[in-house]
């Protein structure tokens, strides 16, 4: 076994960047595994790269600008001088391909950030005394400083009365309202919750800073002001449990009233004013929305890459970004736009080119857990078939695709390619089968079967084995079952005319006790089929186009009945596809990559996306072209929307991602559906 081995390599505004910190994972509480999404909602789009990821930082908009300033990158809750960050950046509002680093010394997290008139307020917030090394030592400041966008400048303003850190600002009008936080003093060994609001009115300075009481005592919570009101969200108490409370502030009469619970989760959350109305987002993913007086928070949005101890910007069309943070001990890199009336009917693209420490070019085993891309195996060459020994790779990876951060993990056993997974869904458990590598004198197809236990990082060969050696097939889990469909035997040393067998015997194996072997119960494919797409959906799995004998096309589809365990003839693709990936998403089936049939009988990519309506037996074109090639191209639901992946490219350290939204309107009655691509893929 081996322990994640951490290569981290971030493409961002055309420049590879490698950093080499480390993550943890620890937490107040326990974060979501998988996320829930409403089809029917506005879902946030990655937008742009952050240069760091990081939490706990200050932030704030002017001007066309978000300004960001401070974090921290190391491991939660062990706080140390070397991780935090005294970076001070903006990020261009019309175009987040475009920051700018500003004067700013001081290492600090857990401060908020105001802008007010041309300037930019840096309130509060926690240092740390202490190196990697050394016993935490930890202070909260009353340092109150003021940034001149035009000077690029700082200089000091009043001081706040105590220390405060772990609290969050708002603006209203030229008043600064601080809420919630404690004062940390390592030296007396004191941590004081705060239990008032601070108000300084930037028109009076002279007055310094007023104290008003507030009936909470709170840190990580989220605050933002409506007209003269402060609203305070959420947050964790000295008890160290967490808050729904929504607390309002009349800034006029110094009066407190309650509004409706946060119905989400609720620290380390992030909020703004949007419209008149409070929009907020925590670690669930979900964003949610309210009007002072009303009696609930809407449901409105999600995001992609869930977080907390993020920031979120109103952008001067309306529209949401939401940046930093952590989730499930990882920083997302992403910067995530939500269009709030966004009606879904258009297809949005993002394409990513990034760096990788792969070798492998195409044909991995692969698999997306907990949002993050495993890949095993595979072949060293872009070459149609360069079979050699030394082509075939037993390498593993993993990618983050929240932070595009790279880790290895334990090496498949067997030097192998064009291995078939799927994943249990009452257990989590990964399943690989079968394959194509060499034995020393030939590469031929291999039966063995694996189970790849992640609390261990090993591959366990506690998984059924094949009965017969296959390649080229499909795998698919339902209901605790393991099935086979298809696929090639192929041995170079039998007789030329018997080394390509084609198996068409579907088997199952039971993995719900994890000791029963494939068996064969007299279902059978209705012809030979390989290299074919194929997903589950609704209670069948569908087989779509492929390769037969004599290296025929197969221009046909089915879908196999796990009830029933028969099979019947759907609409097939106008163009047929060999080596199409076929993935299920919100009740249908996407299909793109492979190749095409072209008249003069040979093939060609086929650069099309397509989908398929089980409900009117119809297929559509989503996309003419997708922005990256179809050979050998990966395929795979994620997070509500379509996840592209390919390193079939001939120049080394790179692979190519992209995200798709298609969405949700029938394509088939929507003529000329739009695609729209943010693209940094000039990395």
């Amino acid at each position: 076994m081996s322990h994640p081995r951490l290569t981290r390599f971030i493409a961002s505004i055309g420049v590879l960047v490698l950093f080499a910190t480390g993550e943890a994972s620890g937490q107040h509480f326990q974060m979501p595994e998988s996320i829930s999404r409403d089809t029917s909602m506005p879902v946030a789009h990655p937008a742009g790269l952050l240069p760091r990821p990081t939490t706990s930082f200050g932030a704030a908009t002017g001007d066309g600008w978000i300004y960001m300033l401070g974090g921290y990158t190391g491991p939660p809750h062990d706080y140390y001088r070397e991780a935090q960050c005294n970076d001070f950046l903006r990020i261009n509002m019309h175009d987040p391909s475009h920051f700018e680093y500003l004067p700013h010394d001081d290492k600090i997290q857990s401060c908020s950030l105001e802008t007010h008139d041309g300037r930019v307020f840096r309130i509060g917030g926690m240092i740390a005394r202490n190196s990697r090394d050394e016993a935490q030592a930890l202070d909260s400041i009353d340092d109150v400083l003021v940034f001149d966008c035009d000077s690029k400048a700082w200089c000091p303003m009043p001081s706040l009365p105590h220390r405060r850190s772990s609290h969050d600002s708002a603006i209203a009008g030229s008043r600064i309202i601080v809420a919630g936080g404690w004062g940390m003093d390592h030296e007396n060994d004191t941590r004081i919750w705060h239990e008032d609001v601070l108000v300084l009115d930037l028109t009076n300075l002279d007055d310094g800073w007023k104290s008003m009481p507030a009936p909470f005592k709170r840190r990580a919570l989220a605050t933002t002001a409506v007209d003269d009101q402060l609203i305070a969200i959420g947050g964790i108490s000295a008890d160290r449990k967490m808050s729904q409370s929504v607390d309002v502030l009349d800034l006029e009469t110094g009066r407190w009233t309650s509004g409706p619970d946060y119905p989400g989760v609720a620290f380390g959350l992030a909020a703004e004013t949007r419209n008149g109305r409070v929009v907020a987002s925590g670690a669930d993913g979900k964003v949610f929305d309210w009007a002072p007086g009303e009696e609930t928070w809407r449901h409105v949005g999600s995001l992609t890459f869930p977080r907390f101890f993020h920031q979120m910007a109103v952008m001067p069309n309306d529209d949401l970004m939401f940046f930093g943070g952590i989730s499930r001990g990882v920083r997302p890199a992403h910067l995530e736009h939500l269009d709030l009336d966004d009606d879904r009917t258009a297809t949005t693209v993002r394409h990513l080119t990034i760096p990788t420490p792969i070798a492998s070019k195409n044909r991995q085993g692969m698999f997306v857990h907990d949002g993050w891309l495993h890949l095993f195996g595979g072949n060293n060459s872009t070459g149609q078939h360069d079979f050699e020994a030394e082509n075939f790779l037993e390498d593993s990876h993993r990618l983050s695709l929240a932070n595009l951060e790279w880790e290895t993990f334990e090496p498949f056993p067997h030097r192998r390619q064009t291995i078939q997974t799927a994943t249990a869904g009452s257990t989590g458990a990964t399943y690989a089968l079968g394959g194509f590598g060499h034995d020393g004198e030939v590469a031929r197809t291999w039966p063995e079967g694996y189970r790849y236990d992640r609390e261990a990082d090993a591959w366990m060969d506690d998984a059924p084995n094949l009965p017969i050696p296959r390649s080229q097939f499909g795998l698919a889990e339902h209901d605790g079952t393991l099935w086979v469909f298809g696929g090639l035997d192929y041995d170079p040393r039998r007789e030329k005319d018997d080394r390509f067998r084609h198996v068409t015997e579907v088997v199952s194996a039971s993995i719900a006790d994890g000791d029963e072997a494939f068996a064969y119960e007299g279902i059978s494919l209705t012809g030979p089929r390989r290299a074919f797409g194929g997903a589950v959906l609704d209670g069948g799995y569908y087989l779509v186009n492929g390769m037969r004998e004599n290296f025929q096309i197969v221009d046909s589809a089915e879908r196999f009945d796990f009830e029933t365990g028969e099979f019947t003839s759907i609409a097939s693709p106008a163009r047929p596809r060999l080596s199409g990936q076929l993935v299920p998403l919100n009740g249908r089936l996407y299909f793109a990559g492979g190749s095409s049939p072209t008249a003069d009988g040979g093939f060609e990519p086929n650069p099309s996306l397509e989908v398929y309506d089980p409900a009117t037996d119809r297929w559509s074109t989503v996309m003419e072209t997708i922005p990256v090639t179809p050979t050998h191209l990966r395929m795979m639901p994620y997070r509500g929307r379509i996840l592209l992946f390919s390193s079939h490219v001939d120049e080394g350290g790179k692979v190519d991602l992209v995200f798709i939204d298609p969405g949700t309107t029938d394509p088939a009655t929507t003529p000329g559906v739009m695609a729209t691509e943010i693209a940094d893929d000039d990395a």
